[in-house]
């Protein structure tokens, strides 16, 4: 499910910077955010209610020269998790993800890395996609490695 989201959310990035974009203007830009917080109520990796309080830092770089669109997102953060079961208690938890796409005349290319400790839990999830000028897809590969709930 997160695998598709993210590929449809990229490909529809790379749409609408393709239609707005003339060939031959190169378009950057760079954005950073540093200790972001952000809180949200949702399940855990276990499917455990509970409270999530985030603390993000991220640095985001975006090229289009009309021949190339260029997307790469890096994220670092720590969250705590604040269950609505009491007998569970307050995790604490750290990780990082990368975002990597590129669409050219050859094709496109995606990457996805994540990975996070979440209380005793350990979260691994890597995405590679590759589709050549014509559509095919020539690499689809998906790993994922997630600890005992």
């Amino acid at each position: 499910m997160r695998r598709a989201w993210l590929f449809m959310a990229t490909v529809a990035v790379f749409l609408f910077i393709s239609a707005s974009t003339a060939l031959g203007t190169v378009d950057q830009s760079r954005d950073s955010v540093h200790h972001a917080v952000k809180v949200g109520h949702d399940t855990n990796i276990c499917g455990d209610l509970a409270t999530f309080t985030f603390d993000v830092t991220s640095h985001t770089h975006v090229l289009d020269n009309g021949n190339a669109f260029l997307f790469d997102d890096h994220e670092s953060f720590q969250y705590t998790l604040v269950f609505d079961d009491p007998a569970l208690g307050t995790w604490t938890a750290h990780g990082a993800e990368n975002f990597h796409f590129v669409a050219n005349h050859g094709g496109e290319t995606f990457q996805n890395t994540f990975n996070s400790k979440e209380g005793p839990i350990q979260i691994i999830q890597h995405a590679v996609f590759h589709v050549d000028a014509d559509g095919n897809v020539r690499v689809d590969r998906t790993f994922e490695k997630i600890g005992d709930c």
